[in-house]
């Protein structure tokens, strides 16, 4: 059996009471590790008392015989006696506080809550249920274009009959402003599934048109003038005219055949709501696409002139004047997109550009009437046409926003540039005088400008 080391009870229990005070006056151990005494020894140690617990106990005869009172100033005596703290006291390791786990976008780093607090996560909007759900999808959207002017050519000038102060007034067909035109542009595609790089495949048929510009116009002579034109100084039933009317029709409509390449977004995020649950969401991401394909596109530009004189019937003196122009472009559609995608709404820009060749047409009537010096009836007619290829250009560029209603709905609205060169407008065949035969002038051009809105469906 071991033996005690201290046989006199009374001293062991001031060693008791002095360990205690000893722990007291050092708090800063105490939070860390627990004291051990040792007061049991195998019977084969012959170890005397140490120097310390002969201090503990001599302090305890102290307190004991001094009282409470005396207990402060044996304190700081027990501090300059004990050993260094090492000696007494064993360590004991504490076990670090839980660490909240840090949850981050990725799957290699774990998954990570947005900074905004949220009491109920909403459904699950994952990237492969969320967006584009389906094989096919059609999108429709109203267009609402503005045309620029036609290019400008002088069709009338009124000249004073008599000698007057003032300068003649110039009629040009620049001087014309088109009307905002509604259209149209629906897109049907098929999605073809990923690539070996996991990019989205698509093919897709655009149509874009049904718009028709219409502007009718028209100049009234001064009481002390008349009209010349000059497209023929020398024409019956327009030199002499007191009116003129014009009007201009033009339409557009284009077609494309494409194929589209896009990125897909990164990995879905995880989020748990606050009843436990785990739900996947889309990360916001750029995504980039490429649009390759072939696009022809189909314009009309029509001008018709009348002139007249109010006072006289029409079989007595008047002019008809009509020129009907049209371009068919085709060529190789390349384009690009760039939208930044998030989980319920989306915004970018998507352009394309098409090198083209133009072939361009156009035809001519005129005729008139009008009665000479003896009052015997003149008249003319020219019946003129033309056609060549030349070289072309089709682009459009459309800034837009949309934001996903259902996983197989969204709306999108957006402002639209078309841009169409290399065409024969009307205005640019002008010739009344029929000067040149087979005339034609395919270097027109058209600016296009307004605002878009639709839908999106999949299925």
């Amino acid at each position: 059996m071991p033996t005690c080391l201290i046989d006199n009870p009374l001293l062991r229990r001031w060693a008791a009471r002095a360990a205690v005070i000893c722990c007291m006056a050092m708090p800063a151990f105490a939070e860390e590790a627990f004291l051990v005494i040792p007061d049991v020894l195998a019977e084969d140690d012959p170890a005397p008392v140490p120097a310390h617990a002969a201090a503990l106990g001599s302090a305890s005869a102290e307190i004991g015989m001094a009282g409470p009172e005396a207990t402060d100033t044996v304190a700081d005596t027990l501090t300059d006696t004990l050993p260094a703290p090492s000696r007494l006291l064993t360590p004991v390791p504490s076990t670090p506080p839980a660490e909240l786990l840090d949850v981050s976008a990725r799957a290699v780093d774990g998954m990570r809550i947005e900074e905004f607090a949220v009491d109920e996560m909403p459904f699950e909007a994952s990237s492969g249920r969320w967006f584009w759900n389906g094989g096919w999808y059609v999108s429709g959207e109203a267009v609402w274009l503005d045309r620029s002017r036609n290019n400008r050519q002088v069709v009338a000038i009124d000249q004073p009959v008599l000698i007057t102060p003032r300068q003649p007034r110039v009629y040009t067909t620049s001087a014309q402003p088109f009307d905002v035109a509604p259209g149209a542009r629906v897109l049907i595609g098929r999605a073809l599934g990923r690539d070996h790089l996991d990019r989205d495949q698509y093919l897709e048929f655009l149509w874009y048109g049904g718009f028709q510009w219409e502007d009718d116009d028209g100049w009234n002579a001064l009481p002390d003038g008349q009209f010349i034109t000059p497209l023929n100084p020398f024409a019956p039933g327009f030199n002499g005219a007191t009116r003129y009317t014009t009007q201009s029709n033009t339409d557009f409509n284009s077609w494309e055949f494409n194929y589209r390449l896009r990125r897909r977004l990164g990995r879905d995020k995880l989020v748990m709501s606050p009843n436990g649950d785990w739900t996947k969401h889309a990360e916001r991401g750029w995504l980039p696409g490429l649009i390759v394909g072939a696009r022809v596109a189909h314009i009309n530009d029509i001008f018709a002139l009348q002139s007249s004189i109010p006072q006289l019937p029409e079989e007595d003196f008047g002019g008809s004047y009509r020129v009907a122009a049209s371009t068919t472009l085709l060529g190789l559609n390349l384009g690009a997109e760039l939208i930044s995608q998030n989980e319920f709404y989306y915004w970018g820009l998507r352009g394309r550009a098409a090198p083209c060749v133009s072939y361009a047409e156009q035809s001519q009537t005129g005729s008139g009437t009008a009665p000479d010096q003896e009052g015997e009836q003149q008249s003319f007619r020219i019946d003129d046409r033309g056609s060549q290829n030349f070289a072309g250009f089709l682009g459009d560029l459309t800034l837009l926003a949309g934001w996903n209603i259902t996983p197989n709905l969204s709306v999108q609205a957006g402002w639209d540039f078309l841009w169409a060169a290399g065409i024969a407008t009307a205005p640019r065949q002008f010739d009344l005088d029929n000067s040149e035969l087979n005339y034609i002038d395919a270097g027109g051009q058209m600016f296009y400008m307004g605002a878009s809105l639709g839908m999106t469906a999949s299925w």
